[in-house]
């Protein structure tokens, strides 16, 4: 197994620390300095999206001017997510979607040939492969069953679709349990699997461990990034555009709060969709009530969210429910699934289909858009020799000028 190169990690607390694989440590990367253009270019590489979902990482990936051609999900209400945010963004000649099929299926049964006759490209001719597998098995909120889990598993059909499609680059997500599940074993494995997916076919691998509140996203969230690509290159850094100190570094403004995620947000009910809450009983109202910001609360073991800081990471639930936003910072009661997708920084006008559970599973299971614009603009400049689109533009487009009141014209 070969060296597998890391990128920048910023933990929750904000600290500078090298990741180590099998005792293999790379520092991290310096910031890059460099000012972006506010020009769109007319490059545009294909997307395959693999584990859809409720599309955070598709909205990300096309701001930063990739263009999806399929997207795929097994869950119906994610499907209907993504048309109907097809068709919202056609009406408001938005980029999003415009040239995707997108298909319910379950991958299990969903071969190759389908997916590149539907995308209407032929083996090796798409430029990205992006997705994560269900991560439940492999996070603390799913007990880390890892393999053991049959969601655990699905990583193969994720292999086996790369080793097929041949794209000149994919993404691979997950949570940052998968690194130590089995003591690193799976996390191993998976890279080798990757590394060398099918006979002839070798990708180099660049491997990040990165925090969304250190790229404009609301929330402390960590997660890892396997990212490929065919022809021997390496992604050198992502680097952050926030900084953990609150004073903020000098090319850096600090980490965005919940109260930027909510800033001009209507009240509870008006205007938008997917902006209700639960109703609580007189005792649950209470105990919101009394809590502190930052406190969790010991029955329903969410938080209450302080305005000054991040959000803690959206919770999903496990598979028969139970998916919750935190507790209002100012309210007694738990955030609405819009309120979670501003956290998540998905746009206003981004409906999740469904009642209930389905939004929140859909806004906590996915990528945030910003978040996966910064990876994004990363790799259509550094294999793709494409314009790294500047911050202003990719939150122009996601409808996230709300997060940044500074100026941000260097970012």
């Amino acid at each position: 197994m070969s060296n597998f190169e890391t990128g920048a990690e910023r933990t929750a607390q904000g600290a500078n620390a090298d990741i180590s694989f099998t005792g293999i440590s790379k520092p991290l990367a310096k910031k890059n300095k460099a000012k972006s253009k506010v020009t769109i270019s007319n490059i545009q590489p294909k997307l395959i999206s693999l584990f859809s979902g409720g599309g955070g990482l598709d909205l990300g990936l096309e701001a930063a001017g990739f263009e999806t051609i399929f997207a795929t999900d097994i869950d119906a209400h994610s499907c209907i997510t993504l048309q109907r945010g097809k068709e919202a963004a056609a009406a408001k000649h938005l980029p999003f979607l415009r040239s995707a099929v997108v298909r319910q299926a379950d991958i299990l049964q969903l071969s190759p040939a389908e997916i590149m006759r539907e995308a209407g490209v032929k083996q090796g001719e798409v430029e990205l492969l992006a997705g994560g597998p269900p991560c439940q098995a492999f996070s603390i909120f799913g007990r880390r069953k890892g393999v053991n889990d049959p969601r655990g598993l699905l990583y193969h059909e994720y292999l086996r679709l790369l080793a097929e499609i041949q794209p000149q680059a994919f993404i691979f997500e997950n949570v940052f349990g998968l690194l130590t599940i089995h003591n690193g074993e799976t996390f191993r494995e998976l890279c080798e699997r990757l590394e060398s997916p099918g006979e002839g076919i070798r990708y180099e691998l660049s491997v990040f461990r990165l925090n969304a509140a250190d790229y404009g996203v609301p929330q402390s969230r960590d997660r890892v990034f396997i990212i490929g690509n065919r022809e021997g290159k390496k992604l050198n850094a992502i680097p952050p555009i926030c900084s953990a100190d609150a004073g903020g570094e000098a090319c850096c403004p600090p980490r965005r709060t919940v109260t930027d995620a909510f800033r001009g947000l209507p009240p509870l009910g008006e205007k938008l969709q997917n902006h209700t809450s639960r109703d609580h009983s007189e005792r649950i109202i209470e105990r919101y009530t009394n809590l502190k910001h930052g406190e969790r609360d010991s029955k329903t073991r969410i938080n209450k969210l302080d305005p000054k800081r991040p959000s803690y990471t959206i919770i999903v639930g496990s598979d028969k429910g139970g998916g919750k936003g935190h507790v209002h910072p100012f309210e007694p009661r738990e955030v609405s699934p819009r309120e979670s997708a501003r956290i998540q920084t998905f746009p206003d006008w981004w409906a999740f289909s469904g009642t209930s559970r389905h939004p929140i599973r859909q806004v906590g299971n996915a990528v945030p858009p910003v978040m996966a614009a910064m990876i994004g603009r990363e790799i259509m400049k550094q294999f793709f020799g494409g314009e790294k689109r500047s911050l202003k533009t990719i939150l122009s487009l996601l409808g996230q000028e709300h997060l940044f009141k500074e100026n941000i014209d260097a970012l």
